[in-house]
């Protein structure tokens, strides 16, 4: 007798399942075939900027084994202490395979920015489908789903999260940070204990992932409660105060960590702020008007308004700038619709919402640089999803008229092919630091750092009276930002005198660059250079041994020119052993 168990029939794969992957091949495909040709000269990019801090001069992260040891050693920063270890391992087993050779990091990079737009595609889709939205985007679901993920993929402002190779920090978080809500829907909307758990266990894996990434990620914990709350609950009183005493746990949590990691006392104190040139009360007075800016930047994204640094006018008073009071009322106004429009219209509030909640870290009092697009990285996602869901509720508005729903159809299509446009022409500016930096300048005239980043790219080049020239520019306008950056432009022209036979002048200048900043031991080698041009040998020594007294190991040059120091001081013995 053949007795068969009975057979249990998957769920259909229908188009409202997330887990169809039938509903989502097309899509998805079509996603990484536009991300394919906008960013396909990305993989030409340079390295630029703080790539050389943080990688090409990182030691920690020049992996040449797999063991271990050497692998812990890329959790630590230069200063000594565990920071991003996922980013920094990240760079190392880039360095393992593909040594300082920029196009296997600009693959991971590129890689690491399709997941985190599939993530916000399934996201989009997922959340259309909860019983808060009664049904009114089922329908649509997957086209708005699509056209958000494209919007934010393609988006120009999002440029160097992903060509910049060192703001993979920026990307891998939000890739994680992305992946960990949408592991939280599903373990909110799944049925079975174990399934939920699996879900769950995903969602907070992600989450301590994007925060090893970065750790602007540890505000998904806010995040979370918002979505939760808003779309997933739905806003009432009663929901209200009982999650008010929930959410004493994430607040708690990031508490703690900002005692832990970062130093809070000390950014409201200034004690934090010694190397800048605004306090914190000018930073968080200036960070409304900069987020307004990135808002402008996402509505209107062409290329000539993109840069790497920009000139900001720091907040003086209430009305210097003009712009800062209707910037503060802005904002004030959009949280105050996000909060009114809670209980009715949830997706609304969530968006306008999140936005200013994923601002939290980087655009308060931590004493960071006033302006960086790739903050935006995370913050954006919902903006895009709720332009998305105006754009295809409009259209079906207007469903009948068929010219109409033709000419709007072709306005997307040209709205995404001028992004794309946008992020392929700022790609090609990262094809060389000059480039770069020669667009900066045009860019952000007013800012000493860009003229000091060009001249230094001039003297690399071999370009020494470019290189004067930007340097001097950089002095004249005295607008730093920071107190120790004018001593890299006078660094530049001590090089430019050394090399053109004037040693008494390059002297000077490296003596007024060390009274600047006293920490780069360039400066100290490039003084000491001059000082044994100039026959001063004892005096070259002892400055070679302050670098040594800090830095045991020392650089070859400096080895180099302390043996040559050495053996014209008679000391033939220590220079042959310093040579080697």
């Amino acid at each position: 007798m053949n007795i068969s168990k009975p057979v249990t029939n998957p769920a259909p794969c229908t188009p409202d399942r997330v887990s169809c992957w039938r509903t989502h091949l097309f899509p998805l495909l079509l996603l990484f075939v536009i991300l394919s040709i906008i960013y396909a000269n990305s993989f030409n990019g340079a390295w630029v900027f703080d790539d050389h801090q943080n990688i090409t001069h990182n030691p920690h992260v020049h992996l040449t084994s797999l063991d271990g040891e050497s692998i812990k050693t890329t959790f630590y920063s230069l200063k000594g202490d565990i920071s991003r270890p996922l980013s920094y391992l990240s760079f190392g087993l880039n360095h393992y395979f593909h040594g300082l050779d920029t196009w296997g990091y600009h693959l991971v990079n590129f890689i690491i920015h399709f997941l985190g737009s599939v993530f916000l595609y399934l996201f989009v889709f997922k959340t259309l489908h909860l019983p808060i939205m009664k049904g009114r985007y089922a329908d649509r679901a997957g086209t708005i789903a699509l056209l958000a993920a494209i919007l934010w993929a393609t988006a120009p402002i999002h440029v160097t999260a992903v060509t910049v190779i060192v703001q993979r920090m920026a990307s891998m978080a939000g890739m994680f940070f992305i992946m960990s809500m949408f592991f939280y829907l599903m373990g909110r909307t799944t049925q079975g204990m174990y399934r939920q758990v699996a879900w769950f266990g995903l969602c907070l894996g992600s989450g301590l992932l994007a925060f090893a990434a970065k750790e602007n990620a540890i505000l998904l914990l806010p995040t979370l409660f918002l979505l939760d709350v808003l779309l997933v609950q739905g806003l009432s009183r009663a929901n209200l105060k009982r999650n008010l005493l929930v959410a004493a746990i994430p607040l708690g949590i990031i508490v703690v960590l900002a005692f832990v990691m970062a130093n809070p006392i000390g950014y409201l104190t200034g004690e934090a702020y010694a190397q800048r040139d605004f306090t914190p009360w000018e930073r968080l007075m200036t960070q409304p008007r900069v987020l307004f800016f990135y808002l402008t930047l996402m509505i209107y994204p062409i290329a000539e308004r993109f840069t790497l640094i920009y000139e900001i006018p720091v907040y003086q008073s209430m009305f210097s700038p003009w712009t800062t009071i209707p910037a503060i009322l802005f904002w004030t106004a959009w949280v105050a619709m996000g909060a009114y429009l809670a209980p009715k219209r949830p997706l609304i509030s969530f968006c306008l919402l999140f936005f200013v909640v994923n601002h939290l870290v980087e655009s308060t009092i931590i004493p960071l640089e006033m302006v960086y697009e790739h903050r935006n990285y995370i913050s954006s996602m919902a903006l895009y999803m709720l332009a998305s869901v105006g754009i295809i509720a409009f259209l079906k508005d207007f469903s009948q008229k068929r010219t109409f729903r033709v000419l709007a159809c072709l306005f997307i299509v040209i709205v995404i092919a001028g992004q794309g446009h946008a992020v392929f022409q700022r790609n090609s500016l990262f094809a060389h630091p000059l480039y770069l930096w020669h667009d900066n300048a045009a860019k952000s005239p007013g800012l000493s750092r860009v003229h000091t980043n060009l001249g230094t790219q001039y003297l690399q080049a071999g370009l020494h009276e470019e290189a004067k020239q930007a340097s001097l520019v950089a002095l004249q306008l005295d607008n730093f930002q920071r107190i120790d950056l004018p001593s890299v432009p006078l660094h530049n022209l001590g090089i430019y005198h050394l090399r053109a036979g004037n040693y008494r002048q390059a002297l000077r200048f490296f003596e007024k660059a060390l009274a600047v900043d006293s920490r780069e031991w360039e400066g100290y080698q490039g003084a000491a250079t001059a000082l044994n041009y100039l026959g001063r040998y004892e005096e070259a020594k002892k400055l070679i041994e302050v670098v040594f007294a800090s830095q045991p190991t020392g650089n070859p040059e400096l080895r180099a020119l302390y043996s040559l120091v050495l053996f014209k001081l008679g000391d033939h013995e220590r220079a042959i052993e310093e040579s080697y």
